[in-house]
C-alpha cells in the first residue's frame, strides 16, 4: 500500500524479503515487496542500529517511512528510510510495538548552530499583501510544515510592511534573511526542504 505524502516523502507497507549487505552482518538496505514489486530501500546508519532489534523474517509485514530521490538522467528512483517497523497481522488485537523514533533530519539536527538561532518564516500581515495571496501562502505553509513534522521547529512570524507589496506574495526565511517574492504556492515544499530538511541522498550502488 502506498500513501500520498509531501513531495519526495513516502510511506510503504509490504512484505519483508531480506537484507542487502556488502559485508556479513553489515546491513545496508532492505528488500520490500509492495504490490508485487520488489523495492530496495537504503538504511542510514541511525536506522541500521535499531532495525535488527525486530529480528525481521522473510514474509513479515512491515512499514517503511522515508524520502525518495529521482535521477532525471537515468530515470532511477532511490529510496531512503527513516523509520522501519513491523505491522501486526489484521486479526491480532495486541497493541503494536512502539517503533523506534528516528527523526527526519532537519535544520535542528543537521545544523546545531542554525537550530540555536531558531528558524522563522517572516510573512507580512498587512491587508495589501494578504489580498495578493498572503492568506493562501500562510495556510499552505502551515499545512506543509505539519506534513514535514516541522511545526514545532519552524515559527511563522507575522510582520508589518516589508516594503515589498508589489511583489506579493512574499516571505523571508531566517536565519539568513532569504527573501522570496511573487511566490508560486507549488514551490513551497521545495523551499521547506531546501532550508529545513537537510539530508544526504546516498544511492545504494554507492555503498553496496
Amino acid at each position: 500500500m502506498v500513501k500520498q505524502l509531501p513531495p519526495h516523502m513516502f510511506i510503504l507497507e509490504g512484505i519483508f524479503l531480506g537484507y542487502l549487505s556488502k559485508k556479513k552482518k553489515k546491513v545496508k538496505a532492505i528488500v520490500l515487496e509492495v504490490e508485487q514489486e520488489q523495492l530496495v530501500i537504503k538504511l542510514p546508519k541511525e536506522v541500521r542500529g535499531t532495525i535488527q532489534d525486530y529480528q525481521f523474517q522473510p514474509g513479515d509485514q512491515i512499514r517503511c517511512i522515508g524520502r525518495s530521490q529521482v535521477n532525471f538522467t537515468t530515470g532511477v528512483i532511490k529510496l531512503r528510510a527513516y523509520q522501519v517497523f513491523p505491522l501486526l497481522p489484521p486479526k491480532d488485537d495486541r497493541p503494536a510495538a512502539a517503533p523506534p523514533i528516528i527523526p527526519i533530519p532537519t535544520a535542528a539536527t543537521a545544523h546545531p548552530t542554525a537550530a540555536k538561532q531558531h528558524a522563522k518564516v517572516l510573512i507580512c500581515h498587512k491587508s495589501g499583501c494578504q489580498k495578493r495571496g498572503g492568506r493562501q501562502l500562510i495556510s499552505t505553509l502551515e499545512t506543509i510544515l505539519q506534513e514535514y513534522q516541522l511545526q514545532d521547529q519552524v515559527e511563522i512570524q507575522y510582520t508589518g510592511c516589508q516594503k515589498r507589496c508589489s511583489k506579493a506574495p512574499t516571505l523571508t526565511i531566517m536565519p539568513g534573511k532569504h527573501r522570496y517574492d511573487r511566490l508560486n504556492l507549488q514551490s513551497l515544499p521545495t523551499l521547506v526542504e531546501q532550508h529545513f530538511c537537510h539530508s544526504e541522498q546516498i544511492s545504494i550502488s554507492d555503498e553496496l
